[in-house]
């Protein structure tokens, strides 16, 4: 800035050292034009004596007093943007990973050599035989009913008291047994009847005291221990027990062996013999025993409702069949 307007500026330049009068390059615009802003109105003299009084910031600029507010230390730069640094920090969320999301995959089985599978196998063979032998219930166990056997049991004791054993022992005791007065083998005789009564009343009192669809689960259990085992275990013997429907075929059979035709051929022949004969009727001749066959599976059916509780499965149910 010229010195001569700095000196002839008034009141207002007076406040302006002289070395703030120089002009930067960087502010020569902004500075150019309030100096001659100031410089018209001293040479005017427009200034009012309140003028005087005016603190130079007051005159200055709004782009300049900004340029000059804005500049900032490097200690505040950086207190700055510490500060919007943890403004932003805080409401920054650490995304979680994909990986912690997944889900881990399951471990493979480990593969069972054949050892170990037949090992398993037969656990679960011997699992199920021991269910099955639950299920199957067992009888109370039976007195001695054959007379020869129970006087074979009568001098067992005796022989067994002498201390015989192995192959002497069965020899003796059958040898015993044939040696019995008539009086003794009588009195065996009457014992084996009893205990043949004694079997029938205690057996029937065992099965009573169970459901007949208890004792069905039982006969059910008792096959297939059989299939499984290789073993005769004897179905239980129930009266209560639902008799399975007849097919028109075993029905039209049972009136051709009652009429007496069949009486001295063998059961197999008499089998051959009567097929051929049912695959000989019409429709028509058949239409009697197809009839009674349905009769049949519909009193199946009610009566398992009222025995057992619960509807016959289709498995159960047998249709009437045209074809033995």
């Amino acid at each position: 800035m010229p010195r001569n307007i700095i000196q002839g500026g008034g009141g207002i330049l007076r406040y302006l050292h002289r070395s703030n009068g120089l002009i930067h390059p960087s502010r020569v615009a902004i500075a150019n034009g309030l100096i001659r802003r100031i410089c018209l109105s001293t040479n005017r003299q427009l200034v009012s004596p309140t003028a005087k009084t005016i603190r130079p910031s007051v005159i200055l600029s709004r782009p300049l007093i900004n340029s000059f507010a804005t500049t900032s230390t490097p200690d505040d730069e950086t207190e700055t943007t510490k500060s919007k640094g943890s403004k932003t920090g805080k409401k920054t969320t650490k995304k979680r990973s994909s990986k912690a999301t997944a889900k881990a995959k399951p471990k493979p089985r480990k593969k069972l050599t054949d050892k170990q599978k037949e090992a398993k196998k037969a656990e679960k063979m011997k699992e199920l035989v021991k269910q099955l032998k639950k299920t199957a219930l067992e009888p109370p166990k039976k007195l001695i009913e054959n007379p020869w056997n129970l006087a074979i049991a009568t001098v067992a004791k005796e022989i067994q008291a002498r201390g015989v054993k192995g192959p002497d022992f069965v020899m003796q005791c059958s040898q015993l047994a044939q040696s019995i007065s008539a009086e003794e083998r009588e009195r065996i005789a009457a014992e084996a009847e009893a205990n043949k009564a004694a079997n029938a009343a205690a057996y029937e009192a065992w099965i009573q005291q169970h459901t007949p669809l208890q004792i069905r689960k039982a006969n059910a259990a008792r096959r297939r221990l059989n299939k499984i085992k290789n073993t005769s275990l004897r179905l239980l013997h129930d009266d209560r027990q639902v008799k399975r429907p007849r097919t028109a075929y075993l029905l039209y059979m049972l009136d051709r062996t009652a009429e007496g035709d069949f009486k001295y051929m063998r059961a197999k022949d008499i089998a051959v013999r009567v097929t051929e004969e049912w695959k000989g009727l019409t429709t028509t001749e058949k239409e009697k025993y197809l009839r009674q066959a349905e009769e049949d599976r519909e009193r199946y059916r009610r009566e398992y409702l009222e025995v057992y509780g619960e509807e016959p499965s289709t498995s159960r149910s047998t249709t009437a069949s045209s074809s033995p």
